[in-house]
């Protein structure tokens, strides 16, 4: 939703920071704390009806026996709805109370305004076109943020749907993984039913990818490799409260130099991965990138001859430098083997297919 912060910048950008004959004080000030007024009624309103939504969708769902999976899609679909209209009421009431302000203020005092029109001056003169900009702007940025938020719980009821979830699940996206890039992991469970799966980090990913092979009866083992011996804790404790600590294994491997090729760069200790092989699916979602370029090169190179044909790798982040030089550098070293995909999920994946 549009803040006063965005309600000044547009202010200035339209001139209506001159100020007013009759009050002595800045249009954006007073113009601000009416348009506040307005969005707190504005979200009032949307919390109103939001929980009318629910209420509705509660009792279609008593009455009519609907099941609780498409229950929850309606109501977050319906809740999603809602926030959109009020952002979008928001930022027209935004507009229309700059454009009152800029009114208002070429009616101020003549005295004022010629200052005012001699700095605007040394200033040059803001086009209405680039004013008309501003606001496009804002709009594209909460139009993409909207769509953007969709389609993580659009990905979140998907793999509710598929795999069974029976306690709370720790926070997803920054840090974690998506919700987008979970459901592929899922979706690459479901259709090639991987026996071996080792993932280089632990979390959320870990839960999803046991659950999947429970849910699916798939009998093999996922390997997680984790660096940081509290957030391997963390992660069992996580895998025993859903009862799948018997499919997925967190090992603690810390990071020792290691040499892959002509790369020299910190990577997790052999001795958490040396007896791994017949690895049908390896996710890389570690080790943390920012401490080096070639962070998780040495992930293909090590697992190269562990790899049975047709499995798959999947590195997460694709979407910053660092990892698509890392793909690069497999592809020119493996050609002849690899296959990429590229998948576009909120923070980019790598799909690779190993021949």
């Amino acid at each position: 939703m549009p803040t006063p912060v965005l309600y000044d910048l547009l202010c200035s950008k339209g001139g209506a920071d001159r100020r007013l004959l009759a009050t002595g004080a800045p249009p954006t000030r007073r113009g601000r704390d009416d348009w506040i007024i307005t969005g707190m009624r504005l979200r009032s309103l949307g919390l109103i009806t939001a929980l009318a939504w629910l209420v509705l969708v509660g009792l279609t769902t008593v009455v009519t026996d609907m099941d609780p999976a498409p229950a929850v899609l309606f109501a977050v679909l319906g809740l999603l709805v809602v926030a959109g209209l009020v952002v979008l009421l928001s930022t027209q009431r935004l507009v229309q109370q700059v454009a009152r302000d800029n009114a208002r203020a070429r009616t101020a005092d003549s005295g004022v305004a010629k200052a005012r029109q001699a700095q605007a001056t040394k200033r040059g003169p803001v086009p209405a076109k680039l004013r008309a900009q501003e606001v496009a702007k804002v709009r594209a940025a909460v139009d993409r943020d909207l769509k953007r938020t969709f389609r993580q719980v659009e990905a979140m009821q998907n793999l509710y749907a598929m795999i069974d979830i029976k306690h709370a699940l720790p926070a997803s996206r920054g840090w974690p993984a998506s919700p987008d890039l979970l459901l592929l992991l899922v979706d690459l469970v479901d259709r090639h039913r991987p026996k071996v799966v080792v993932e280089c980090g632990s979390g959320l990913s870990t839960l999803c990818l046991a659950l999947a092979m429970r849910r699916f009866g798939i009998e093999g083992k996922v390997i997680a490799l984790e660096h940081l011996a509290q957030y391997a804790e963390q992660t069992r404790e996580l895998l025993r409260r859903h009862g799948v600590d018997d499919i997925a294994e967190v090992r603690v491997a810390p990071l020792e130099p290691v040499k892959a090729g002509e790369v020299e760069v910190d990577w997790y200790s052999p001795n958490a991965w040396q007896d791994l092989t017949e690895v049908d699916l390896l996710f890389v979602d570690g080790p943390p990138s920012s401490a080096s370029t070639h962070a998780r090169y040495p992930s293909l190179p090590f697992f190269v001859d562990r790899l049975v044909t047709g499995s798959h790798i999947v590195l997460d982040d694709y979407q910053r430098d660092k990892e698509q030089l890392v793909v690069d550098q497999w592809i020119a070293e493996y050609t002849d083997r690899l296959t990429l995909e590229k998948i576009p999920l909120e923070k980019g994946a790598a799909l690779l297919t190993f021949e």
